[in-house]
Order: C-alpha cells, then sequence, then structure tokens
C-alpha cells in the first residue's frame, strides 16, 4: 500500500505540474481588479480551460460553484425567467445545494449551450458586480451567438501549453535554473533540446503532456491525440452549418500536406480538386474564427500598419497544436526524435511550432514577406521600433538569403532568425534558439 501510495503521489505532482499555466498570473489580477467583470476564458476545446478554472477556484476562494452547461436542460431552465442576480444565485445554491456568497467563485463551463447564462452576465456586471464569475466556452460554439453581452464581460485567450509550460511540467528544477540564469547555459541547453524533441511530438494539449509525463508512452499520447482529433470533428457536426460541414472537414484534414510544400502556402484547390477562393472562404473563416488554425497573409511591400500591406488571397494556414499537427500527418515520434523527417515536412512543422510559440506568447506573426517567387522571410513582427523580420530555419547549417533580401531592402533596425544554433548577436541579426523562443519578448521589448 505504501508504495502505491507513492506512485499515486507521483502522479499527482506530474498531473499538477502539467497543468501550471501561465495564466493564472492573469487571473490572480483580475480576481484583485477594482472594475472587475465577468471573465470569459476562450480557446479550443480540450486545452485545459477547465482545469484550470477550477484550480484557481480551488487555491484563492472558500468555495467554488461549478455549473456545466452542456447537456444540462434542468440547469439551462435555472435562467428562463427574470436574470436579476439575487434570484439567479438563489435558484443556482438550491440547484448545488450549497451557499454562495460573495466570496464564492462562479464557474459557469461551456457557457455556449445556455444563451439565457450568456445574457445574464450583464445583469451581473451591472447590478451585481460583489460576484466573481468565470465562463468558458469553444470557440467554435461561442461563434455567432447573438446574446453576447458585449462590452460587459472582460476576455483572456487559453492556447494549448507553450512549450515553455511543458518545460515546466518536465523538469521544475530545470525551469528554474534557466529562469533565474535568464536563458540556457552549458548546463541547460541540451536537456532543453531533448525536451523541445520531446515537445514536436507530444504537442501542448494538456492531455496528452499529462499523459506522456504519467507514462511516456508515444502509444498512449497518440490515442490521447486521436480522442481529441475526433472530438473536434464531432464540434463540426455540432456547430458548422450543415452545407459547410464537408469543407471546413476538408480544409482541416489538408493542412499537414499543404505544409509540406516548398513555400507552404495554402491553396484552396489543394483542399477540394478545382475548388477557389468563393467556394471555401467562409468554411476557412469557420476553422480561423474556432481558434483551430492561424492566417498568416503575405506582404509584398512593407510599411506601418503591417495590415494595410497584406493580400488576402495569398497566405499560410498553420493548425493551433504541433502534435496534433504530427497525429494526423502520420509522423510517427520515432521520425522526429531520429530526425528522419522529410526537409519539407520538417520544414513546415518547424514554422508551425513557431507559430504557435508566437501566439502563446503574445506576439502572433502578423504576416510573412514575399519577394515574387525569389525571397521570403517566414514572419513578421511589429515593435516600436518597426516591422521585426523573422527567419525560421529547421537545420543548423542555413543560408538565409530570403532575410539579407529583405534587410538590403527595407534596412529594419532589428532581424531575428529562430533555428538550433545559440543564442548569438551578429550586426542587427539575433539569433534565438527555438527551444527558447520565450526571450522573444524581451528582445522585441528591446528593439
Amino acid at each position: 500500500m505504501y508504495i502505491l501510495h507513492i506512485i499515486n503521489y507521483f502522479i499527482y505532482v506530474i498531473n499538477h505540474y502539467a497543468m501550471d499555466r501561465d495564466l493564472y498570473a492573469e487571473l490572480l489580477k483580475w480576481k484583485e481588479s477594482e472594475d472587475r467583470k465577468p471573465l470569459m476564458i476562450r480557446g479550443v476545446r480540450q486545452c485545459g480551460k477547465t482545469y484550470l478554472m477550477k484550480k484557481f477556484g480551488e487555491e484563492n476562494y472558500p468555495s467554488v460553484a461549478y455549473l456545466k452547461f452542456e447537456g444540462n436542460e434542468s440547469l439551462c431552465r435555472l435562467f428562463d425567467g427574470d436574470l436579476d442576480p439575487k434570484r439567479l444565485i438563489t435558484a443556482i445554491s438550491i440547484h448545488l445545494d450549497m451557499d454562495i456568497g460573495t466570496d464564492t467563485l462562479l464557474i459557469f463551463d461551456e457557457i455556449q449551450d445556455c444563451g439565457r447564462a450568456m445574457t445574464s452576465l450583464k445583469s451581473f456586471a451591472e447590478s451585481a458586480p460583489e460576484y466573481h464569475i468565470i465562463c468558458a466556452g469553444s470557440l467554435l460554439g461561442l461563434q455567432g451567438k447573438g446574446s453576447f453581452p458585449v462590452g460587459k464581460v472582460s476576455f483572456m485567450d487559453l492556447y494549448p501549453m507553450s512549450f515553455r509550460e511543458f518545460v515546466r511540467a518536465s523538469n521544475r528544477r530545470l525551469y528554474n535554473h534557466i529562469m533565474g540564469s535568464g536563458r540556457p547555459d552549458d548546463t541547460s541547453e541540451g536537456m532543453l533540446k531533448a525536451l523541445n524533441l520531446e515537445y514536436l511530438a507530444v504537442g501542448g494539449m494538456p492531455e496528452a503532456v499529462s499523459k506522456w509525463m504519467e507514462t511516456r508512452s508515444m502509444a498512449e499520447v497518440d490515442r490521447v491525440l486521436k480522442e481529441i482529433s475526433e472530438s473536434y470533428k464531432l464540434d463540426f457536426l455540432k456547430h458548422v452549418p450543415e452545407k459547410d460541414i464537408k469543407k471546413v472537414n476538408l480544409i482541416w484534414d489538408s493542412i499537414p500536406s499543404q505544409l509540406a510544400t516548398e513555400n507552404r502556402r495554402f491553396f484552396f484547390g489543394h483542399a477540394i480538386e478545382g475548388a477557389r477562393s468563393k467556394d471555401l472562404a467562409d468554411s476557412l473563416q469557420w476553422l480561423i474564427d474556432a481558434g483551430m488554425i492561424y492566417k498568416v497573409p503575405r506582404a509584398e511591400r512593407i510599411g506601418i500598419p503591417l495590415s494595410s500591406f497584406v493580400s488576402d488571397n495569398l497566405f499560410k494556414i498553420y493548425m493551433m497544436d504541433v502534435g496534433i499537427l504530427r497525429y494526423k500527418a502520420g509522423v510517427s515520434a520515432a521520425h522526429i526524435m531520429e530526425d528522419r523527417l522529410d526537409p519539407l515536412f520538417k520544414g513546415g512543422m518547424t514554422e508551425n511550432y513557431i507559430m504557435c510559440e508566437l501566439t502563446a506568447y503574445g506576439h502572433a506573426g502578423e504576416g510573412y514577406w514575399g519577394s515574387g517567387n525569389q525571397a521570403e522571410v517566414d514572419f513578421l513582427l511589429t515593435a516600436d521600433a518597426g516591422i521585426i523580420p523573422v527567419e525560421v530555419k529547421s537545420r543548423d547549417k542555413y543560408r538565409a538569403a530570403g532575410l539579407k533580401e529583405y534587410i538590403d531592402t527595407y534596412h529594419p533596425a532589428n532581424a531575428m532568425v529562430i533555428s538550433g544554433k545559440e543564442y548569438c548577436i551578429n550586426g542587427i541579426v539575433t539569433t534565438v534558439p527555438m527551444y527558447f523562443i520565450w526571450m522573444l519578448g524581451e528582445i522585441i521589448a528591446g528593439s
């Protein structure tokens, strides 16, 4: 029994750390805010919203009232009639058989399944701001909800776990060592490289990360990723207009192969033979609005704001999680660990990983640069000093010809290369290791 207790304890610790999210600090600020409104946490299904809300409530409030609306008609009926907060609090207290005070955290989960509950957030914001309410819903389900109380709700976005969160989950001591020294050193660099390969295989979906920490079995990870992928397909059936379901599925399924091309551009005709933009644009937008994919448009001119110079017709598409991408591409973990990926797909997967990291740290690529068909820079970021070009290289040995042409043409104050090389500065070009992208904030702030 003693050995079993020890094993269960370590499993608890592993799972506890695997869900230790950066957004937690923002939730603490929200709790103490003087002008606090009901909070909506948005994110794709199974990115950890429910766990984060419960963990935050258990650690910071005397009590938590958890309400899950999905498939719960009796709960939704509590919101029929008037939406006076006092009446609702009484009804919820009776429903849960618990006392609810202003020191209780109210969690409205899967709120997209109860339009009246969403509407009630306005009443709470205006008449009972002393109550602390956090809501969550999948971005796919929240689309097109006309009853949303605009202006009465604060928002936070939760993404799949970043590599920084993965490192913290995998080895807290290593993470603390890196944070203490400011960046990787001789002690930590090799460990980070190994963990980065693991992350490329596992991805950032919390359940997959927890399963990897618990079992060290990629077969178990793939089982989880399969279940998540299938749940997304079911979500399409539930939320996407019937006329668009097939098109959404075909676009979603085509992304891995579209990333395994020379220039990585997205072509509608590769998703459905002969299709054009007008045929699939609405379906593509569904996936973008649902947070399932990221769209990076092409800029052939550079200026501020960058949005004025990007193309609506030329763009790249990336998946929201590199583990899901690996699974859907049919790539085994061994292909990554042993560096046996086709160079074209490896380049596309690396770009996808960088895009996920940029998004997680608040520096999402606003565009990429292309000069005809001759030169290209993978991402463009806006900073106080201007547009920062970012070139991504999946190999340690490379020629950054596209970045050189960009620099010669636009003379930026700063430029970056993200690769497997160590951190260094050469003139205006900063080389950032792909296993330490979270330092980008520091670099951009200094630009």
